[in-house]
């Protein structure tokens, strides 16, 4: 995650833990749950290791989400809308879509899951071809013998074929456009079984009877206790195992672990800070298991169907089965917004980074605009982060499950974007059980080795540690160093060119092959490769020949500690890259010194490495913190056999003239002990 000031940091703690509306129940009550916790947690990461694999089952055999889960009151607020704009977007269940349409735009909606665009296309054609009071009662009501009765003349023939394989079954077997999908499924368990079992089935009730929103909100809040035992019920049990019904995947679960309340904070905001009575249709309508005309969303209000009708009379959207990359790779004209949802906390940043890029050759340089929603706290992938993203003010989001939504605007971006690409470097499992064996048995066999050197000091050490595994390096090390590649993808690429880069500890060359030789032609006019073993630099020469670039790329022989390394390289480097090499370094203090004379005033300092703790570990509840902790301790004296020293959070302080300015941590697995999680991580400084 992007660096806190420390007075965000203190503001964020509190946040986490307020109290108004909370998981916490009594002493009792909570050690018990705790050790019911323990003894799920062996079922819970089984699960976890499955998640996205049982979510993807569903996939184009039925939609996920019934309803969009993205409130378009926000997205307007922002956009401004005409009938000038072309918006891509996701379909989801089509509410958006249509909402977008009210406003005049041309818009493609695109999804993965094609039963998601047969049911925005279901919605397209009966706005088309049917009254408005049939088309309420449809979607609202979920009046199935209506549909039964108007789908074979009304709706049918205007269908594609895909849309008509499903739905003359559909009609059939779904009940109701409410609870259908597994979101809705879920969303029925939830709503009409786990709430009024927890003591809060008045809510459906009064909704129905037509209490007032004060007369509501004062009834909930005589119902703390219960919501505080739902909340820890959803957030411990069913956030990780129900959310692959939900559509949400292991990867944006991950993003929100930290809290230790989420589902407690959304009651929060959407009892607290929303009306369900007459404002917040994507609960009241959960809870009613229909919309009244008074609070449902803008495509099922009367006064917006003949707009609908118009515009899409006008071939306004577009719908495309498939991936965003493919949707924007066959859109013609400009594209003014991307709305994103939260898609984008499902990738790694190689594929938002491929994204983006394609994005921005699409869009329009002036109007152009990117927005997103997270379950993040804060822009959590570097791509995202040198867009120059705005956060934008959530205070009238109705759903409140979204942590941070954000807007960058094309015009305002400084960097330029270019896709990485990785060539394989895997040599075959015995290749690296050799590798790996030779790396775990080092400090057996190092003193044989290092008695047959003629180097000094840390050189020694290094030359003796890289010398007999050089050939498998790349392919076993890919499988450890899982901030390596994300390294190249935070690389903020200067759109003028003519950069200057020097990979302190390159090795062999690797970070070269994540670009192609034409995108390393086109941004710099200098590489230098520096590392302190020969070895590992006789590999480096070989690539750099076979890439074709010796006329701009050098290896050079030194140790970046030594003052008499600055007259072998180039002055004013525009970016600095150390890939795994920081830690390592025993002097490091020196090496930050002659790395910041090397910087020219504006570069960047770009630093993958080994770290002892997490960015939010000090927000994870007292057992998590200690068993983090147990193996933070665990990790730094096995990593430290092999002259690696996990970094803390004091040693990333590189002084004043380097403004760290991205930060983000993760843990990842250990080749064939997959029960060593260190955390990993990507830096970027700035010289100020």
């Amino acid at each position: 995650m992007p660096l806190l000031s420390k007075k965000s940091q203190v503001e964020r703690e509190e946040t986490i833990r307020r109290k108004l509306v909370n998981n916490e129940l009594n002493p009792v009550a909570d050690a018990i749950l705790t050790l019911f916790l323990m003894f799920l947690s062996p079922f819970i990461a089984i699960f976890a290791a499955i998640h996205d694999k049982l979510m993807f089952k569903f996939l184009n055999k039925t939609w996920i989400y019934n309803v969009s889960w993205e409130d378009p009151r926000m997205d307007h607020r922002v956009f401004h809308l005409g009938e000038d704009d072309h918006i891509v977007t996701i379909a989801s269940a089509g509410c958006n879509v249509l909402d977008y349409i009210i406003e005049g735009a041309e818009v493609t909606a695109v999804d993965f899951n094609l039963c998601q665009i047969n049911l925005t296309e279901l919605k397209m054609v009966a706005i088309l071809n049917i009254e408005y009071e049939q088309f309420f009662e449809i979607f609202s009501m979920s009046n199935m013998d209506l549909l039964r009765e108007l789908y074979p003349t009304k709706l049918r023939p205007h269908l594609t074929q895909a849309s008509v394989e499903f739905w003359d079954e559909g009609i059939h077997t779904i009940k109701s456009f409410m609870y259908s999908g597994t979101s809705g499924q879920m969303s029925y368990l939830i709503f009409q079984w786990l709430f009024p079992l927890f003591g809060l089935g008045f809510l459906g009730r009064e909704l129905s009877r037509g209490a007032t929103h004060e007369e509501l909100l004062a009834m909930i809040s005589k119902k703390e206790y219960s919501i505080r035992s739902i909340a820890w019920l959803m957030d411990n049990v069913l956030l990780r195992g129900g959310c692959c019904l939900a559509g949400v995947p292991e990867r944006q679960m991950n993003l929100g672990l930290h809290r230790p309340n989420n589902l407690a904070m959304v009651f929060e905001r959407v009892f607290f800070k929303t009306d369900m009575v007459n404002d917040n249709y994507f609960y009241t309508g959960y809870v009613l298991g229909y919309y009244p005309k008074h609070c449902c969303p803008r495509y099922l209000e009367e006064k917006n169907f003949l707009t609908m009708r118009k515009y899409l009379k006008q071939n306004k959207l577009h719908l495309f089965h498939g991936t965003i990359l493919q949707a924007i790779d066959q859109v013609k004209s400009p594209i003014t917004v991307a709305s994103l949802l939260d898609h984008m906390d499902w990738m790694p940043d190689r594929l938002i980074n491929e994204e983006i890029t394609h994005l921005i050759r699409k869009m329009d340089p002036v109007r152009g605009k990117i927005f997103w929603r997270t379950f993040a706290d804060d822009v959590h992938s570097a791509p995202l982060k040198w867009l120059n993203p705005v956060p934008v003010d959530d205070y009238d989001d109705r759903v409140g499950m979204y942590w941070t939504t954000w807007i960058a605007n094309i015009k305002d971006t400084n960097v330029a974007y270019e896709e990485r690409v990785s060539t394989n470097q895997d040599r075959g499992m015995l290749d690296n059980l050799w590798t790996g064996a030779k790396i775990m048995t080092f400090p057996f066999w190092k003193p044989l080795v290092a008695s047959t050197m003629s180097l000094t000091g840390h050189q020694k050490d290094m030359e003796a540690f890289y010398k007999y595994q050089k050939e498998g390096y790349d392919a076993f090390r890919e499988n450890l160093l899982h901030a390596k590649s994300e390294l190249i993808e935070a690389i903020p690429l200067q759109k003028e060119g003519n950069m200057v880069w020097v990979d302190i500890g390159g090795g062999t060359a690797r970070n070269l092959e994540y670009f192609t030789p034409e995108v390393i032609r086109k941004y710099f006019k200098s590489i230098t490769i520096v590392d302190i073993s020969a070895s590992l630099l006789e590999v480096a020469s070989e690539r750099i020949e076979r890439m074709g670039l010796s006329d701009i790329c050098h290896v050079v022989l030194a140790d970046v500690t030594e003052e008499s390394m600055m007259s072998k390289l180039p002055k004013c480097a525009t970016l600095v890259t150390m890939s795994y090499s920081f830690s390592m370094i025993p002097d490091q203090a020196a090496a930050v010194k002659n790395i910041t004379k090397l910087l020219a005033k504006g570069g960047h300092l770009c630093i993958a490495d080994f770290f002892q703790k997490g960015n939010f570990d000090y927000a994870l509840p007292f057992l998590n913190r200690t068993i983090r902790s147990t193996e933070a301790a665990f990790h730094k004296s096995y990593f430290a056999l092999d002259n690696v020293h996990l970094l803390s959070d004091d040693q990333i302080n590189l002084g004043t003239q380097l403004q760290l300015v991205w930060d983000n941590r993760f843990r990842g697995a250990v080749p064939f002990l997959p029960f060593m999680r260190p955390y990993h991580g990507v830096l970027v400084y700035k010289k100020s």
